[in-house]
């Protein structure tokens, strides 16, 4: 037979699968959910393309959360126990293709998804996902224009976009000695950045600063220059990337090269991810960055305990710190098993009335979502490189050192 890719989806299957309902978009599931049966998750990943290295920190998350979750035992569905497997393709870092593998999975039968990674990917599944009576645990696409939608079928385990750069400014706004004055926006053009910045520009104003006009560049470029070399000659005090991996690590050093030098820098997404700091060095220290989840966040979970020892797990499995990619992808297929198990069931409409229902805390923090599909309740941290590692900084209640900054004693 033609193989065909597959995405992120939950089926039972005991010795082996049936397909009931009626044609070939029947619900899949075993007979009775019993003795070897197993909970079968695919993931369309973006393994390849420009969003390769947060799409491999994704499949590290989803790929702890199975281990996890067998070593109790697996997922106790109706009474019985069924072993968590999960099963990867590269969705290659394309909206397009990340829609048409969940179209295939529904061909199928399959009914239940987890996430690719980034905003636009999971912004073109959620459309598909509502098409096709679908339903989706999103672990990585923040953009809030996804939940603006009226989608019934997506929900998010991560803070909305909204809050990236924001937590920034307030975390400055609190901390810095001397308070900045002007602040600068760089952003990446993708929806996601472009929401990113204006929530962070209405945070900064509404802390009365001084906001600068944002400037735009290409996603995914590693040429910010001309970005740069505009805002040189207005000596913002602070410069705020509204940005991905590539786009980070390429402000910090086109800065330096363009000796564009404000009091300090902060960015999303890219600090909290290793390979910032092992790729800038030194260039890296004092800046600061807004994470999703740290080792110092509130919550523990039966499954993953709390976030130092779900730090200590990705150290030891994949000997790297760990990174809020890895956690949220753990989370989402967290939430993905408790609604499984309160619902007893892997049916899309049972799962889905038991996630709009979850109110529970975790290793991630707050799981439970609002009318839209969004976890609002789930506070960002603001992070810090300092020799060489990414601190928490911010909320000060849950600190692991003090915000560095110019005049900060």
């Amino acid at each position: 037979m033609r193989s065909r890719t597959l995405a992120v989806a939950v089926v039972i299957t005991a010795s082996s699968l049936v397909v009931a309902g009626c044609g070939s978009k029947g619900e899949a599931k075993s007979a009775n959910a019993a003795g070897s049966g197993t909970l079968a998750i695919g993931a369309s990943l973006s393994l390849t393309g420009s969003l390769a290295r947060e799409g491999v920190l994704t499949q590290e998350g989803y790929q702890l959360c199975q281990e996890k979750v067998n070593a109790k035992g697996g997922v106790d569905i109706g009474g019985t126990k069924v072993k968590l497997d999960i099963q990867y393709q590269d969705d290659t870092s394309k909206p397009d293709v990340a829609a048409q593998l969940v179209d295939q999975f529904n061909d199928k039968g399959i009914k239940l998804i987890l996430s690719s990674y980034g905003s636009a990917n999971t912004e073109a599944q959620a459309a598909v996902i509502e098409r096709n009576g679908q339903l989706m645990v999103d672990s990585a696409g923040a953009d809030n224009k996804i939940f603006s939608k009226g989608y019934k079928r997506t929900f998010a385990v991560l803070s909305p976009a909204t809050e990236y750069a924001a937590s920034i400014v307030k975390a400055i706004a609190e901390l810095a000695t001397p308070k900045p004055k002007s602040i600068a926006f760089l952003s990446a053009d993708d929806g996601f950045s472009k929401t990113v910045t204006e929530g962070g520009m209405k945070a900064a104003k509404a802390a009365g600063f001084t906001v600068l006009d944002p400037q735009y560049f290409p996603n995914g470029t590693s040429d910010v220059s001309s970005a740069l070399t505009k805002v040189k000659g207005q000596h913002p005090d602070v410069i705020i990337g509204s940005v991905h991996l590539v786009e980070g690590v390429a402000i910090i050093k086109q800065a330096k090269e363009l000796g564009v030098t404000p009091a300090g820098f902060g960015e999303s997404v890219a600090p909290p991810t290793p390979d910032f700091a092992k790729t800038l060095g030194a260039q890296a220290e004092n800046v600061l960055g807004s994470s999703q989840w740290t080792d110092a966040t509130k919550g523990t979970d039966k499954y993953f305990g709390t976030a130092k020892d779900y730090a200590k797990d990705i150290q030891a499995k994949y000997n790297h710190a760990p990174d809020y990619h890895n956690a949220e992808a753990s989370a989402a297929c967290l939430a993905l098993v408790l609604a499984a198990e309160k619902a007893g069931s892997s049916k899309a409409d049972a799962v889905r009335a038991a996630l709009s229902g979850l109110d529970t805390e975790s290793f991630f923090g707050t799981i439970k979502f609002d009318s839209t599909g969004q976890n609002l309740y789930k506070p960002m941290s603001v992070i810090q490189i300092q020799n060489g590692k990414a601190l928490t900084v911010w909320p000060t209640e849950s600190a692991e050192a003090k915000m560095i900054w110019p005049g900060t004693k």
